[in-house]
């Protein structure tokens, strides 16, 4: 029966081997070599959550629309479109004893342990919870990357053993890229409840991802879409990502260390005059690296400032977007979100999106300090 098989066409086999769980599909490839090059070519797309309980995995699989409320009890292996794989893993147990015993004196003594010490002991065992997600993420990628079209990462972050996987495995054939690196909803794990408010650290694990330095002959080359979230790589690095990834229509990043006005007034060919001491296009005098952009998101993201924020009303028709000049060069731009964005004014976006942009689809910000906000009550609670 194997021998029969495997003498249909590799369409057909691939065709079949779609319909399988990952489980099945992993125990087929295991049958024998033909069997495990067509499971290894059959797994296209990827989904990897690597946390410390199922709670966790199952409100971040929601937050990121991977399931929905009615999935959520089958999450662990059920796929909603054929060949979609999502994985989820639980991180063993005996971690949390690793944990505990890190918060203990190493020698008996009354003496209370000092701030800096218990800092140094959680930063220690987070350190390894993210060695222990990457290492689960290179096994993966280092078998799949190859024909890997989509993958998306859900974790705490990278480290250089994924991102290393990431940049050799999957350099070229990658299309499609999401690394979710914020959860805000994990309060009782490793990680500081506060941490998620703000972008990782800053990291040369980027590198890697560029490929520069030591690291030439690595990096992403072929993306067409990217997805950030609570990424720290810095406005250079980013820029370099972006550039050497030509075909990116969809950008969207959100708590991102990157997303300052350097790599914005680059992503839209905007230039500072040093003399004038003022913001001026230059889309007509060289490349715009974002002009093939088509959706752009930027959430959460508070280094963007528009200069108009307090009086926008007073501007002229063509100042109502001071700050955020670089939109104008997004010719091919369909979709803006700057939800979240708290040092933007809604009404200058929406205003500018009206006379300037024309953009179809913009998310405007949170207003947190308008006059006219009013909260309505209902009367019979009162």
């Amino acid at each position: 029966m194997s021998s029969h098989f495997n003498a249909l066409p590799l369409e057909v086999i691939l065709h079949i081997l779609s319909y399988l769980p990952f489980e099945a599909l992993v125990a087929f490839g295991g049958v024998s070599r033909a069997s495990y090059r067509a499971h290894i070519l059959c797994l296209r797309r990827l989904r990897l959550a690597v946390f410390e309980k199922r709670i966790h995995c199952m409100i971040s699989h929601l937050q990121a629309g991977w399931a929905t409320p009615e999935q959520v009890g089958k999450f662990a292996g059920d796929e909603d479109i054929r060949g979609d794989y999502t994985i989820s893993i639980i991180q063993p147990n005996v971690k949390r004893i690793d944990h505990d015993a890190a918060r203990k004196p190493s020698t008996k003594t009354n003496e209370p342990r000092s701030r800096s010490q218990s800092q140094q002991d959680r930063s220690r065992v987070q350190d390894q919870m993210i060695r222990m997600q990457n290492r689960v993420f290179t096994k993966l990628v280092n078998r799949y990357g190859p024909s890997l079209i989509k993958l998306e990462f859900m974790a705490y972050d990278i480290d250089i053993e994924g991102a290393q996987a990431l940049s050799t495995k999957c350099q070229h054939t990658l299309r499609h890229l999401a690394l979710r690196f914020e959860h805000p909803h994990i309060r009782d794990g490793y990680m500081r409840p506060s941490s998620w408010l703000h972008p990782a650290p800053a990291s040369t694990v980027w590198n890697l991802l560029i490929g520069i330095g030591q690291y030439q002959g690595m990096g992403m080359s072929g993306l067409e879409s990217l997805v950030m979230e609570r990424a720290g790589i810095t406005p250079w690095q980013l820029m370099m990502l972006v550039r050497n990834n030509p075909r990116l229509t969809v950008l969207k990043m959100r708590t991102c260390r990157g997303v300052q006005p350097e790599f914005l007034d680059w992503l839209g060919g905007v230039s500072r005059d040093t003399e004038e001491e003022d913001f001026l296009r230059t889309e007509d005098k060289c490349h715009v690296p974002g002009e093939n952009l088509e959706v752009l998101w930027l959430e959460n993201c508070h280094q963007i400032v528009t200069k108009s924020h307090e009086h926008p009303k007073d501007l002229a028709h063509d100042s109502c977007d001071l700050g955020l000049e670089w939109v104008r060069g997004l010719k091919n731009l369909k979709s803006l979100s700057l939800n979240e964005c708290m040092n933007i004014s809604s009404e200058c976006v929406d205003r500018a999106n009206q006379t300037i942009w024309k953009i179809d689809e913009v998310v405007l910000p949170y207003s947190y300090h308008s006059p006219d906000s009013t909260i309505e009550v209902d009367p019979a609670l009162l």
